[in-house]
């Protein structure tokens, strides 16, 4: 059965770098990933804060990748 990995890294616009990618879960379809990526990158964003994501201009990037050997 084919399973969605959730990955997410954060990266800052005011150098271009990215912290190394991150597995958070895995799903049974894209809709449930998706949709838990768009919720992980809230949290994430609220846990730094909004004077560290403002000083270093912080963004989330997520993605759902397949995989068949889960």
């Amino acid at each position: 059965m084919i399973k969605f990995i959730l990955m997410l890294k954060v990266c800052s616009a005011l150098d271009g770098t990215c912290l190394p990618q991150q597995t958070v879960g895995y799903h049974d379809n894209w809709y449930q990933c998706a949709r838990q990526g768009t919720v992980e990158t809230l949290v994430l964003l609220d846990s730094m804060g909004e004077e560290l994501v403002n000083k270093n201009k912080l963004y989330v990037v997520f993605s759902c990748q397949t995989s068949n050997n889960v």
